[in-house]
């Protein structure tokens, strides 16, 4: 039965050690039309594409890229062909620069681009004259250039991405091992709230900007610290401190999840995924926090403790060590 309990507690803190923390951009898009005519550049990684489209000439790409790369105008399909490609290097991977070009008959639109390539890739877009960017993934497959998302959207995402993104999760949780109380958890919540809602907004709104490049690995070493901390029982006086330092790191981290695509209300959509952020960062505390509490009651719930903290602590290792050798 301890086994049992120990292995859930294990499972809620770490589900992969090898899982993705966050999504990860892995190609790039520019979608610019003058007058009835798309330009579209695609930038995709050159192996990956190759096997996708089970052959390296054109007609084996075209075949794949044209039937999952549309691009319609007042609901009408624009012809699409590919007109070529070139190989590049980025981040020293081998990419395709791809160039596709679709013929509209309206050029007034509206515009929407369906991608259903199996990847992640962010866009930016200058379509019926409005301009702004998107990023295209498994579950967001479609951009409307006269649609921007509204509040409800960002509210979504901000639950979705610090539910789904596993840092965040993993700090948090390893906040929680350590809080005596619900007024422990009061305070460092409110730290990490506070400091996270400050450096979202600046980014957002472009007063900070520093490259995921920076933060994604200091991210990952905030985890190994709170982690280790945990492990060895260091208690600091300043730890409400340290959780904010640490939640201004989170926070361009969250910056990193949303775009904001032409015509959308930025104040109003930063509200939004900030309440979504508030709303799963709530969640993961109400069911984590009381069962926590419950296992204290039993003498092996340090154990289960020291293993955790541990197993977050190498987690962050290899998040660190992915996210600076770029594995």
């Amino acid at each position: 039965m301890k086994r049992a309990l120990l292995l859930v507690l294990l499972i809620l803190l770490v589900p992969v050690a090898g899982a993705q923390a966050h999504f990860t951009t892995q190609g790039y898009q520019e979608i610019v039309q003058d007058g009835q005519t798309v330009d579209y550049v695609l930038g995709l990684e050159e192996e990956a594409l190759y096997t996708l489209a089970d052959g390296r000439d054109k007609r084996a790409i075209s075949a794949y890229l044209l039937p999952r790369v549309r691009v319609s105008s007042d609901g009408e399909a624009c012809a699409g062909a590919l007109k070529g490609w070139t190989p590049q290097r980025r981040s020293g991977e081998a990419y395709l620069r791809l160039v596709l070009q679709y013929q509209c008959a309206s050029e007034s639109g509206p515009f929407s681009v369906r991608y259903a390539v199996p990847n992640e890739n962010l866009a930016r877009f200058e379509l019926g004259g409005q301009e702004g960017t998107f990023l295209f993934d498994p579950d967001n497959m479609v951009l409307r250039a006269d649609d921007p998302p509204g509040f409800a959207h960002f509210i979504e995402k901000g639950v979705e991405h610090i539910v789904l993104g596993w840092d965040h999760v993993v700090f948090l949780i390893v906040l929680l091992l350590g809080a005596r109380g619900f007024k422990d958890v009061f305070k460092l919540s409110a730290a990490f709230t506070v400091a996270h809602s400050v450096t979202l907004a600046l980014a957002l709104l472009g007063v900070v900007e520093i490259p995921g490049e920076i933060v994604e690995p200091l991210i990952a070493a905030s985890i190994v610290y709170v982690a280790a901390a945990q492990v060895l029982g260091y208690q600091s006086d300043k730890q409400l401190w340290i959780v904010f330092g640490f939640g201004l790191l989170h926070g361009l981290g969250f910056a990193g999840a949303v775009t904001f695509p032409g015509g959308t209300p930025i104040v109003s959509a930063l509200i939004g995924f900030n309440i979504g952020i508030e709303l799963g960062q709530a969640l993961i505390i109400g069911v984590v926090f009381p069962l926590l509490l419950w296992t204290r009651r039993y003498e092996w719930s340090k154990l289960a403790n020291a293993t955790a903290g541990s197993a977050a602590a190498a987690i962050g290792l290899f998040w660190l060590s992915q996210r600076v050798l770029g594995g």
